[in-house]
């Protein structure tokens, strides 16, 4: 069996358990929550002693991000005694390469699954292709194959599912699902000239077959992750760096687009099945329009699915986003893009995670912290 999940033992934050993290933050304006690491000083090597509560310039003491899991907790909590089949919570959390997001999002599903009162069952879902979401909780989720397995330590009781998209398998699923409208492939099935189709638009869609779009991949396999949404309470998604997760929330749109222009060809394709019948025996004609039939069936079933998924991605009531940076110059800058570029896909961002800030009263090398804290706290001023 793993070990009990150790969320918070990734990438500079220490061996503290999911709960320690969120609740060694501040939040300020935006709902900025400064996280502050164990760091090492620079001369020494050693361990600095870093205060529990980060502060903001003014020193003044601010909410810690617990009031996050407190407002999921409270969703959450809401949507299980409404008679309703609402859907669960879900946050997304997404940022720069390398600033601590599956840090943040592991300590936020540890946390509320660790609650025996609240008892909701959550899901956490990486679809970060370099993942490691595994090695924050201490489990192989490899073995998985994106689907969602229960952990199994005694912190969390069974309330965690955890799982690692697959992309290879998703896209797989995705091409299933087109693969009938291949021009060569339907030709052969409704017995015409390939070139009869393309006069039709369809060899355009050829191209989304075996050229999908970056992030198509981990688009479906986070949908597929999702079908099972009514076991869990709330839902956590560990992303992929921020060019990489805003094509994949910027595709649902994009495929319902596309998806309705080649439904939008069953009349044609229907007039010339009903052409055919009249070359051809009767039976065989009707075999044919099955074909058409079915292939349309499935195609609708998965444009449903990318609606429904795009929806709930806008659905200020049910989604939020919560922006992970440091207080670095390119960090913030390209956390600015992150959430301008999120507003304009209607994603509504709740809340900023600054991880590796400085304390007020660090010790050790003071001069040094001091020159890195103010670094920070002009940088952190920008994300206000």
């Amino acid at each position: 069996a793993p070990a009990v999940p150790r969320a918070a033992a990734a990438r500079g934050v220490g061996r503290r358990t999911g709960s320690d993290v969120v609740d060694d933050a501040a939040v300020v304006d935006r709902r900025c929550a400064l996280v502050a690491p164990a760091t090492r000083s620079p001369s020494r090597r050693r361990r600095a002693s870093v205060p529990a509560r980060s502060t903001t310039a003014s020193t003044t003491s601010l909410p810690s991000l617990r009031r996050l899991v407190d407002e999921i907790t409270g969703t959450a909590s809401s949507s299980l005694s409404s008679p309703g089949d609402a859907p669960p919570r879900t946050v997304f959390v997404g940022g720069k390469g390398g600033v601590g997001k599956t840090t943040v999002s592991s300590s936020l599903a540890v946390t509320l699954a660790s609650d025996p009162e609240s008892d909701l069952t959550v899901l956490i879902v990486s679809t970060d292709p370099a993942h490691s979401l595994g090695d924050a909780l201490d489990v192989d989720l490899r073995s998985s194959r994106g689907r969602p397995i229960p952990m199994t330590d005694p912190l969390t009781g069974g309330r965690l599912w955890a799982c690692e998209v697959d992309p290879t398998a998703a896209l797989e699923s995705f091409r299933s699902n087109l693969e009938a409208f291949d021009v060569d492939k339907l030709a052969d099935a409704l017995g015409v000239n390939p070139a009869t189709l393309e006069e039709f638009g369809l060899r355009e869609f050829a191209g989304l077959l075996n050229n999908p779009p970056p992030g198509l991949d981990e688009l479906v396999a986070l949908s597929d992750a999702l079908d099972a949404e009514r076991r869990y309470d709330a839902v956590i998604v560990d992303t992929a760096p921020t060019g990489h997760t805003l094509r994949m929330l910027a595709l649902p749109e994009f495929l319902d687009t596309f998806l309705g222009k080649l439904i939008a060809l069953r009349a044609k394709l229907s007039g010339l099945a009903s052409m055919l019948q009249g070359i051809m025996g009767s039976d065989e004609a009707a075999q044919r329009a099955r074909t058409i039939d079915d292939a349309m069936a499935k195609l609708e079933a998965f444009k449903v699915k990318m609606g429904g998924l795009r929806k709930r991605l806008t659905d200020e009531s049910r989604t939020s986003f919560a922006v992970v940076t440091i207080p670095t110059k390119l960090g913030v800058a390209e956390s600015r893009r992150l959430m301008s570029e999120l507003a304009g896909q209607g994603v509504k961002v709740t809340d900023v995670v600054v991880n590796q800030c400085v304390g007020d009263n660090a010790g050790g090398d003071a001069g040094y912290y001091e020159r890195r804290r103010a670094g920070q706290q002009r940088w952190i001023a920008n994300l206000r």
